[in-house]
């Protein structure tokens, strides 16, 4: 899998080239808050990431946590994302990236609750990149959780409509467990489905699923930082990057190993109602070749994982294709086989 590490002040020292020689192949770190803070070790990551030769290419990127609980409305995220811009020219500027190429899209962080309600939380939203765009030609991303997104915005899926590129956090406690526990946004069904970009899976205390499974973060000092999937292959980190032509082409350099087992699910016995698993098994099962037809609402155009012949057809199909039982049953191997296949 392709993954990187989001850091801010807490992290410390950081040093990049470990991170990178681990696998990892970007950093996407805080550089505001609010309209008037900055982070103290951003200029400072931003060098060392920089600085980091060798080996695939290691992308930076930069995030603003939004305080709409201080500014509300559409002036509010304007206001923040101006702050946030400024910081990002003078500091890129300073060590030599560029905002226009190599550079992970600018992240809206929008976690914070306030007493707003979702229409002013949504104008919040569309200031902000409103400004992103006019200020550095980027679209932006936004980062958020699904309980955020249903209780502060509505359950709104016009910024999955417009294009704008998602970073979801879901933690559970199976971790890393696309099967049982895809990111999905909107949490309405009814709504147009919000495919994630990045996926921040493992995080600190009793979410530090990477440390659980994999020890250490080496060149973090205290080895512990979120963890974040890239949900797709090479060619969607290189998207998010704006990455230049001339930049390093490289599948993951860490090893890739079959993931613990997890508890199988037959698809068939949701034939007809939404599930999760299913939703994610037909974005996959179209990434391979497979569809659109049968697989995709006819209303929005993408995945609605609703169960059906179709689907199941598919899957069968699959995985009699790469050896697997031809069955509706999706396991480890399965799932492996899903993701993996044709990456290595």
């Amino acid at each position: 899998m392709l993954s990187g590490i989001d850091v801010s002040s807490a992290q410390g020292d950081v040093d990049f080239n470990l991170v990178r020689n681990a696998g990892f192949r970007f950093c996407i770190a805080k550089a505001t808050e609010g309209a008037d803070f900055r982070d103290k070790r951003f200029q400072t990551n931003m060098q060392k990431i920089a600085a980091v030769e060798g080996g695939p290419r290691f992308f930076a990127g930069a995030y603003h946590f939004a305080r709409p609980d201080n500014r509300a409305g559409r002036n509010g995220g304007e206001v923040e994302a101006k702050w946030f811009c400024s910081v990002l020219k003078q500091s890129l500027s300073s060590v030599g990236l560029s905002i226009t190429n190599d550079f992970i899209e600018p992240v809206l962080d929008m976690e914070k609750y306030d007493e707003s309600d979702a229409s002013d939380n949504i104008s919040w939203v569309e200031g902000f990149l409103s400004v992103i765009a006019a200020e550095t030609g980027r679209t932006g991303m936004v980062y958020t959780g699904p309980n955020y997104w249903r209780y502060q915005a509505g359950n709104t899926d016009q910024f999955a409509k417009a294009g704008i590129p998602l970073w979801e956090v879901k933690y559970s406690r199976s971790g890393a467990n696309e099967g049982s526990t895809p990111p999905r946004l909107p949490t309405d069904t009814r709504k147009a489905l919000w495919t994630p970009s990045l996926w921040q899976w493992s995080g600190g205390g009793d979410f530090a699923y990477y440390v659980q499974q994999y020890g250490k973060i080496p060149g973090v000092p205290s080895g512990v930082a979120d963890v974040d999937r890239v949900m797709g292959d090479e060619s969607v980190l290189r998207a998010l990057a704006k990455a230049s032509s001339d930049a390093t082409v490289a599948v993951d350099s860490a090893p890739l190993s079959m993931p613990a087992p997890m508890p199988p699910v037959d698809i068939s016995g949701f034939r007809g109602r939404y599930n999760a698993t299913t939703a994610r098994v037909q974005g996959l099962l179209l990434s391979q070749g497979y569809g659109p037809q049968g697989l995709i609402s006819s209303s929005t155009g993408t995945v609605d994982g609703i169960g059906g012949p179709s689907t199941e057809a598919a899957l069968q199909s699959f995985k009699g294709v790469v050896g697997l039982p031809a069955d509706t049953v999706v396991d480890t191997q399965t799932w492996w086989m899903l993701v993996h296949r044709g990456l290595d």
